[in-house]
């Protein structure tokens, strides 16, 4: 008898002895929740396979650590620190670490002039960054020319600067201090440089100048051991301990980040536009389910008579609204898995052949996540049940 409302809701779904008018009723709901269930799936397979694309791209372009001074834009990275950095780097504790130095600049070249990101790295930099596989043009940074520069696609194609060894590059950066200027001399620091390679990264490093620390430290008159931060990739394992490790040895006096802080924006921005877009999918499948609500009732006037019989064998009115909400929790049910094999087979088949591109060589990336997919499940159960009881509750019946 525990399985009689299950049955008889079983049979009022989509059953040949409906009304007509009932049946496309139901398919209308089945259709507009499965349609909404498979968009899902869709929308977050792709989000996911773009947070992880970009994440991949990040993970490329961003060290594992970074030392930064707690107050200030700068600090003297002297022989205790060398000392500390060395010795976690002989355990094996850390691959490779480099000195770096960020500041704006301005930089002019046959009287076009541009405001620009100038970043000077240590030697051991292209083994954080891989910056020699991004140059498209030209060569990367040489050690042996210290005042070579390499400049981001953006400049290039602003300034029409292009690979020349010979035709100097004026780099200017203000000189600290107060006071009234009298001429340009007192007011920039200035260095000539030579273009010697052009790199595309993403849109972010479009403005970027790269130059090695000596010219840098030249630039912003800054001494041979004074850096902006400290660039640290670290062996597999505990990232965390290693910063821990780091911490307490340098003290309060640094800012030890990892490149998920560092990347906290881009990381917080992706996660808010995942959220938005879930909730505007929730909130067209509350709409959908209109539909399901629209649905039930129908199928309860349509089986009056049958209500009527039942009651007069015996069967309770808790019964009768439980087959009409078991016949809500079917349709919600067999919307779901319609939509979850429709979406993923779409989803399946952009990852494998990508359908649909962002640019003429880049298909929109795809990635099943299992929390996505416990996402959508609960989220349209969740909605199918709310409104599969609230109609049901309202069921009146004729003694």
């Amino acid at each position: 008898m525990k399985l009689f409302p299950l049955k008889l809701a079983q049979r009022y779904v989509f059953s040949g002895k409906n009304a007509i008018e009932v049946n496309v009723i139901s398919w209308i709901a089945f259709l507009a929740l499965g349609f909404v269930t498979a968009c899902l799936v869709v929308i977050l397979s792709v989000f996911a396979g773009l947070e992880n694309l970009n994440l991949q791209f990040y993970s490329n372009i961003n060290p594992e650590l970074k030392i930064l001074p707690a107050k200030g834009k700068s600090f003297m990275m002297d022989a205790e620190m060398t000392h500390a950095l060395q010795e976690l780097q002989d355990q094996g504790t850390i691959q490779v670490y480099s000195p770096v130095i960020e500041e704006k600049a301005f930089i002019s070249y046959h009287q076009r002039n541009h405001i620009v990101h100038i970043k000077g790295v240590g030697e051991n930099f292209n083994q954080i960054f891989h910056l020699d596989t991004m140059v498209k043009i030209g060569n990367a940074l040489s050690p042996e020319y210290p005042e070579e520069i390499i400049i981001g696609s953006g400049i290039s194609a602003r300034l029409n600067l292009y690979v020349d060894p010979q035709d100097p590059v004026g780099l200017f950066v203000p000189k600290p201090g107060e006071g009234l200027i009298s001429n340009q001399e007192d007011a920039f620091n200035h260095i000539n440089a030579y273009s010697t390679g052009i790199f595309f990264i993403n849109d972010k490093y479009e403005q970027y100048v790269f130059a090695s620390l000596a010219l840098t430290q030249k630039l912003l008159n800054f001494s041979s051991d004074e850096v902006s931060a400290i660039e640290i990739n670290v062996s597999p394992g505990n990232i965390n301990g290693v910063k821990s490790e780091l911490q307490k040895q340098l003290g309060d006096e640094y800012v030890i980040k990892t490149r998920q802080e560092l990347d906290a924006a881009f990381l917080k921005m992706m996660n808010t536009e995942n959220l938005i877009i879930y909730l505007i999918f929730i909130l067209i499948l509350i709409i959908a389910s209109f539909n399901l609500a629209g649905s039930v009732a129908i199928i309860i006037l349509d089986k009056r008579k049958d209500s009527k019989t039942l009651r007069s064998m015996g069967m309770s009115e808790s019964q009768l609204r439980q087959t009409h909400f078991t016949t809500g929790m079917l349709i919600t049910v067999y919307a779901l898995i319609f939509g979850m094999v429709v979406g993923g087979l779409i989803a399946l088949l952009q990852q494998q052949m990508g359908l649909v591109v962002v640019s003429p060589t880049i298909p929109f990336p795809v990635k099943f996540t299992m929390l996505n997919f416990i996402l959508i499940v609960l989220s349209v159960l969740s909605i199918g049940t709310i409104v599969s009881w609230f109609v049901s509750r309202n069921v009146k019946f004729n003694h």
